[in-house]
């Protein structure tokens, strides 16, 4: 049978099922969102209509952009069963009871189509209990996909199926989940709770039990298992706060009850402690308060308390001082950093060696019972929690570092798959380099490749494979083969500098003769922070306005080289592209955007305005060319630059590519990428496409453009809107000062709104307002508070 998913149905519209349905939207699969009818409600859809409600206001946003929310219905399960003949996947999401499970799967089954997929996205009951009774037709299209909670930012996707599960529906949802969901997709054994929460609860569970045996606090413990450790912020304890303390609950009972030979079956029995905070409603995040609590004082500030564990009373939090954390705090490779602190002699380092050594040992004696392989598990961990190693990638820092192995693991005794591969194995879980990595198959004491989604390119395997045709130590120039050049920005948050600069003209200048077509991206958490700020300032204390002038016009004509190429190139953002990052990309021919991408002209923030061709770009997107303006596709010459004001002045940032298209950071024309891993790809393959139109006489660089700005009675307008807002005390004074540089620029300073003006008149009226409000104390200040606190400054 051939498969393919056009329309959805979530069952459940609980903060889970909601969610799931929103994400559908994200990527432009309606669906229906069904849930019981209440007794006696009036409103027989009230439960999917709030819970639709409550996700399209949820914090971070669950929808790429809210317009996405009318690609889902709401209806209930009494009334609209019957249209579930026309879904082609079924998402089962109600309460974790399997009677509950059962009753529904016998109502819904006599509506599905022969073709439907019936999924379960339960967190721990087995696949083989919830299809019980079912027919031949619903267990060959039943598996489970069990998402992480939020469903939109978390990549992690457990499958497991059944023992009549099609393999060709697994091989179909595993690419479905890949390519189009965005999802990393873990293959679970069927056994209870799966990989990431069997060894993530249990993590917990242990952790919590030597907290109270061994008396840190809420904040100790965090602060030793938070960063330190290749943990995310929410360390412990607030993590538990995020996810509910209910779940986290739940899942443990539910291992006690159904994993009855594990020998750590104890560490999941409730201590005291949870059981009274359950009790209290103490859940965390849901109910206000949990192993934290946010109050605020008389002056409206909020303070974060936290809770006592010893009389479950909320106390304000204490500053966390151990020399190991202290060590670690200035290292940046998180590998290090962990062994600072593993190699440690104070009580954080106790903390960290023993919570390490029970998860750790944990893993490796559930590894071949719950997973199909090492890999899968340290998926599991990373895009399930987070964390920057996976459980047997630790085990590796580990064993490559034997004293600490000895400090860690003192007293106890190795498990049996450790001892395997250092007798069997070459000593490591994991061998090779990135792009040729292999790993430990516990099946066969061989080394396997580590499966990679088709097509993926790696960027640090080509830079090994000899493959940089330029590096001048901010930027490097890489060939991705066919012809496809890649630059790769590599300071720090891919800050702009003169390297960059210079390796962008470079490109363009050089890399014509032997690539056909350039791609912009990197595989770094963020695009590009935009320009660095530092110098910026150095520059403006130190009264160097040539030099300043000259870097600005430097950017400037850059990215004019950028947008005039004769070669097409195409940018290629992931995770923040802000500055002079967004202004990168609006000079690109083209932009092949990961859907998580925050895309914005945010130098208002820093008291100075873009001057890298931002303005002149948004000005343009809105339509202010007299190509637009002839066509009467705005209103006149004024729309253009009040919607242009109202985005830079208030620096907004998309919370996503979707919304960065409706902003018009980013053309409608450009795509989207749900899966990160596959954006440097899909961004070869425009660029491909592009060239290949190039070849056929189809794409041609684009022409220079003329603007219409409405002049100095729009300007007027604009700057009394500035005054209003002053007035009412909204902004600040400096506030003003900015708004007035921006409104100048953006209508045109001195023009008539009947003369046309160039590209390079604009960029002339940027870089000059840019140079006046670096020449101010009080942007000085905004810029070294950005660079010492990462906080804006409002002065």
């Amino acid at each position: 049978m051939t498969y393919k998913i056009r329309k959805a149905a979530v069952l459940g519209a609980g903060v889970m099922g909601a969610a799931i349905a929103a994400h559908l939207a994200n990527v432009g699969i309606p669906s229906l969102l069904l849930d019981i009818v209440p007794q006696g409600a009036t409103d027989r859809n009230v439960i999917a209509r709030t819970g639709l409600e409550k996700t399209l206001k949820s914090r971070p946003a669950s929808f790429y952009s809210k317009r996405a929310a009318s690609l889902v219905t709401i209806g209930n399960v009494e009334d609209d069963l019957k249209s579930l003949a026309d879904v082609d996947w079924v998402i089962e999401a109600v309460i974790e009871r399997l009677d509950i499970k059962h009753d529904l799967y016998t109502r819904i089954e006599q509506y599905l189509s022969p073709h439907a997929i019936i999924t379960s996205n339960t967190s721990g009951l087995p696949a083989h209990m919830l299809v019980e009774g079912r027919s031949e037709t619903f267990r060959k299209h039943f598996l489970i996909t069990h998402f992480f909670n939020p469903v939109r930012y978390m990549r992690l996707l457990e499958i497991v199926p059944c023992a009549d599960t099609d393999p060709a529906l697994m091989t179909f949802m595993q690419e479905f989940a890949s390519e189009v969901l965005g999802k990393g997709v873990v293959l679970c054994k069927d056994t209870p709770n799966f990989i990431a929460n069997r060894i993530g609860v249990y993590g917990f569970m242990a952790a919590l039990k030597r907290v109270l045996d061994e008396g840190y606090t809420v904040g100790e413990a965090d602060a030793i298992l938070g960063p330190n450790m290749g943990r995310p912020k929410s360390a412990l304890f607030r993590t538990s706060d995020l996810s509910g303390l209910d779940t986290t609950a739940h899942v443990s009972t539910n291992l006690y009850e159904n994993a009855p030979n594990d020998e750590q079956r104890a560490v999941f029995q409730l201590p005291e402690l949870v059981r009274t905070m359950l009790e209290r409603k103490l859940l965390g995040e849901k109910t206000g308060q949990g192993f934290y609590k946010r109050v605020k004082n008389a002056e409206g500030e909020s303070t974060i308390l936290e809770l006592n564990l010893k009389t479950l009373e909320y106390e304000a939090q204490q500053k966390v001082r151990y020399p190991s954390l202290g060590n670690a705090r200035n290292i940046s490779d998180p590998v290090q950093r962990m062994l600072a602190v593993l190699d440690g002699d104070d009580r954080a380092s106790q903390f960290a060696r023993e919570t390490t050594a029970d998860s750790l040992i944990y893993s490796a004696n559930r590894a071949q019972e719950i997973a199909e392989s090492i890999v899968d598990i340290d998926n599991a961990m990373r895009w399930g929690f987070n964390f920057d190693l996976g459980s047997f990638e630790v085990w590796d820092v580990l064993l490559q570092h034997p004293a600490t192995l000895e400090k860690v693991f003192a007293g106890r005794e190795l498990p049996e798959l450790v001892q395997r591969v250092k007798t069997q194995g070459q000593g490591t879980f994991y061998i090779g380099t990135t792009g040729n990595r292999q790993y430990f198959d516990f099946k066969s004491n061989n080394y396997r490749p580590v499966p990679v989604p088709p097509g993926v390119i790696a960027l640090e395997a080509l830079k090994t494979g000899n493959k940089v045709v330029r590096d001048n130590g901010s930027a490097a120039l890489i060939d991705l083969g066919d012809g496809i050049g890649c630059i790769e920005f590599h300071t720090k948050m891919n800050s702009i500098d003169e390297g960059i600069i210079e390796m962008m003209r470079y490109a363009v200048e050089e890399g014509q003769k032997q690539f056909r077509a350039l791609v912009i991206g990197n595989e770094a958490a963020d695009f590009s922070a935009g320009a660095n700020l530092f110098l910026v300032l150095m520059g403006a204390r130190q009264g160097e306005w040539k030099m300043l002038e000259d870097a600005i016009n430097g950017l400037q004509q850059a990215h004019q080289m950028l947008k005039y190429s004769p070669i097409p190139i195409v940018a290629a953002p992931a995770g923040r592209a802000l500055g002079g990052g967004c202004e990168i990309i609006m000079h690109c021919n083209h932009t092949r955007a990961a859907a998580e991408s925050y895309i914005g002209l945010v130098e208002v923030g820093v008291g100075l305005i873009p001057a890298g061709g931002g303005c002149k770009e948004l000005l343009l997107r809105q339509g202010a060319s007299v190509e637009s303006q002839m066509a009467r596709k705005t209103g006149g010459p004024f729309t253009p630059s009040r919607k242009a004001f109202e985005t830079i002045s208030f620096a907004t940032v998309s919370t996503s590519a979707t919304e960065a298209q409706e902003l018009r950071f980013l053309r409608k024309t450009d795509a989207v990428t749900v899966n990160r891993e596959l954006l440097l790809r899909d961004a070869k393959a425009d660029a491909l496409k592009l060239a290949e139109a190039k070849e056929a006489g189809t794409w041609k660089p684009v022409q220079p453009q003329m603007l219409l700005l409405p002049g100095a009675g729009a300007r007027l307008v604009l700057e009394q809107q500035i005054d209003n807002m002053l007035d009412l005390g909204k902004i600040s004074e400096h506030d003003a000062v900015i708004g007035r540089h921006l409104a100048n620029v953006l209508t045109g300073g001195e023009t008539s709104h009947v003369t046309p003006m160039t590209e390079q008149q604009v960029l002339d009226l940027e870089r000059e307002a840019f140079l006046s409000l670096c020449g101010t104390e009080k942007t000085q200040e905004r810029m070294q508070a950005i660079l010492m606190t990462g906080k804006p400054l409002r002065n």
